[in-house]
């Protein structure tokens, strides 16, 4: 068996982000690993060794990656499709209260922390304005999409109606409109699946957010919303709690994407038992608790793609998606679905929204891949990430690499659990 030889740092004048790791075992799009191999990039994409110019050459070793005589395997790099990285708190009054150097200073550490955790392509489901983006080092974070704020009936009737407040966010940097389809966790006692907007409103809110080469993200926990959001073309159901066979069907053929966010409702389950949430939210929790791992498995058997989603609002929250990792196995699905959900699933459904380059909704084959052409993201490991819990594992993470930067990583305290 070859041993890991990293190498990393700049290569010729001229090419840069140029670097090369030998005797890596590299994550395959089916959810295996290769036999030890030569993993390499150039100008922040992977490239075929055979055919890198010999004037392109990774130099010598310069950055190793845990010893040298260990075994390596390479992720690509994780995506966490449901964060909250400008929030700091559970609850918006307390959100409110923190002074905005405070919570610049945590959304930086927060994102910093997550890329540390291989994390480094998440998408913002409310919060985080494009201006508060601009003022965090882009080489310190992962990339991020925004979504600006979150939608409900409340934001609609405020902007004038939905199509005026879906022009708002857009306008605002947007590219991703986060529609609130039903109730949430914190919502009064006796709230059901009632949809909050009208069909016609999310066929709309989507067209608009097409047209603008945004999608469409629904916050539907299940009921009429996550039908509405199929028939009119979203990008993905967030929750998707009480999802039926039926649904996951239709939202398969569609070309949605689950992304479940399993362990904040435990995580809240939590709080509510320490007395820091009102226990008036238990009976809805506990309901969706134990609701939540069947609807993963409809999914997966329906071939409707779940990618991770962590939900995170807290800091103690920020950076932890491989936990969430491990809640997906929990529910039922294999080492490789849930490691397929954590890269190729989730960089494939962030592809969708494209605006930067100026093109419509599109799927990028090599998003969430470690082929020749896709993004230099990749996560390394001393131990198989296939083992349960060796993603959370700190010590296990031997270095970063983000757009074609290796970051070695740092010390880390380890995650909290339980996993799910």
């Amino acid at each position: 068996m070859d041993q890991a030889r990293p190498s990393a740092g700049p290569a010729s004048p001229g090419v840069p982000g140029a670097g090369s790791i030998a005797g890596v075992r590299v994550f395959e799009p089916d959810g295996s690993f290769s036999a030890p191999r030569e993993l390499r990039w150039e100008h922040g994409s992977f490239v075929a060794a055979a055919t890198a110019a010999a004037d392109t050459a990774a130099p010598a070793p310069q950055r190793p990656l845990g010893r040298a005589d260990a075994e390596l395997w390479a992720l690509p790099g994780l995506v966490d499709a449901h964060v909250h990285a400008a929030w700091h708190a559970f609850d918006e009054d307390d959100r409110r209260g923190i002074a905005a150097a405070d919570r610049h200073t945590a959304t930086a550490a927060g994102l910093a922390r997550t890329l540390a955790a291989g994390i480094t392509r998440v998408r913002d489901a409310g919060g985080l304005s494009r201006a508060e983006l601009a003022a965090l080092p882009a080489a310190e974070r992962p990339d991020v999409q925004l979504s600006v704020r979150l939608l409900d009936r409340a934001a609609a009737d405020a902007a004038g109606g939905l199509d005026r407040a879906v022009g708002e966010v857009l306008d605002a940097g947007a590219q991703w409109v986060k529609l609130v389809g039903t109730a949430g966790v914190a919502s009064p006692a006796g709230a059901g699946l009632e949809p909050v907007f009208s069909a016609a409103e999310v066929r709309a809110a989507v067209a608009r957010a097409e047209r603008a080469g945004a999608a469409v993200m629904m916050h539907a926990w299940g009921g009429d919303a996550i039908d509405d959001a199929i028939a009119a073309g979203a990008a993905s159901i967030e929750h998707g709690i009480f999802l039926t066979d039926q649904q996951a069907r239709a939202a398969a053929a569609a070309g949605l994407t689950l992304v479940p966010t399993l362990r904040i409702y435990r995580l809240v389950q939590r709080m509510i038992d320490a007395g820091s949430l009102h226990a008036a939210f238990r009976a809805r929790v506990t309901e969706a608790i134990g609701a939540h791992p069947a609807a993963v498995r409809r999914a997966r058997d329906a071939g409707l793609p779940i990618a991770v989603g962590t939900d995170s609002g807290t800091p103690d929250q920020h950076g932890t998606a491989a936990l969430e990792v491990d809640a997906l196995r929990g529910a039922g699905l294999s080492a490789a679905e849930a490691l397929i959900a954590a890269t190729r699933t989730g960089a494939a459904l962030l592809a969708r929204a494209d605006r930067d380059r100026g093109r419509a909704v599109r799927a990028d084959a090599h998003a969430g891949t470690l082929r020749p052409g896709a993004a230099a993201d990749a996560v390394f490991f001393s131990r198989d990430p296939r083992e349960l819990g060796a993603l959370a594992d700190p010590a296990a993470i031997v270095g970063v690499l983000r757009a074609g930067v290796l970051h070695a990583a740092p010390p880390a305290s380890p995650l909290k659990g339980p996993l799910t």
